[in-house]
């Protein structure tokens, strides 16, 4: 498996596109997991005004870079949380070989992705798992989210059993909230954090990490 984590849904731009496009290809299918959104989508007429192929508001944003590396829009497919079984999002899941998680609110995508039975599936995955935001940071056994404008506390939580030998921040600023949240991380559960800003993101291969674009490194 391979782990591409990002902050935003840019990995097609400059500061990337060099590495990037040797994992991505044009012949690649690719499925998107959207089970990321808060109570402003309850119900699929919610969810087409969200991710609908035609107008929905985040469809462009996250299927930009892949028609970028080449791959058709055909071979791009969703999880519709409100349409499909969970034979129907573990057939999708199997007959790709890139799992896209969109950015949001990560504990509920992990709730989504139980209630589907998925977790097993994806921690099988022998493709490329790629997330921005929150689809990065459920990509760890234990993630941490810092207070923003979503949460209003710290909390550790458990994610996907996919990386466990260090942390991210997602969309760093280099805010206080943030440095002290990468502090507590740093003594409480690990020797390494990642800040990724909006232009940033790292690769995971085979246990070793690559940094694209605007990441800061912490240790302790």
């Amino acid at each position: 498996m391979i782990n591409i984590l990002l902050s935003m849904y840019n990995f097609h731009e400059a500061w990337a596109k060099g590495e990037v496009e040797k994992y991505i290809k044009p012949k690649d299918k690719v499925v998107v997991i959207p089970f990321s959104f808060g109570p402003e989508v309850g119900n699929i007429e919610d969810w087409n005004k969200e991710y609908n192929k035609k107008d929905g508001k985040h469809y462009k944003g996250f299927t930009a870079p892949f028609l970028y590396y080449g791959i058709k829009e055909e071979n791009i497919e969703l999880i519709n949380y409100f349409v499909d079984s969970k034979n129907e999002a573990k057939r999708k899941i199997r007959n790709s070989n890139i799992v896209f998680f969109t950015g949001g609110l990560p504990d509920q995508m992990m709730l989504r992705l139980k209630e589907f039975d998925l977790i097993e599936e994806l921690e099988n995955f022998k493709g490329i798992i790629i997330g921005s935001s929150a689809g990065a940071m459920i990509q760890f056994y234990n993630y941490h989210i810092t207070p923003d404008k979503d949460y209003r506390t710290f909390s550790y939580n458990r994610g996907l059993d996919l990386i466990r030998n260090f942390q991210i921040e997602v969309h760093y600023e280099k805010t206080e909230v943030q440095k002290n949240g990468i502090a507590k991380v740093l003594k409480e559960k690990t020797g390494t954090v990642y800040a990724i800003s909006n232009k940033g993101g790292i690769i995971v291969y085979n246990n070793q990490v690559e940094i694209l674009g605007d990441v800061e490194v912490f240790k302790n």
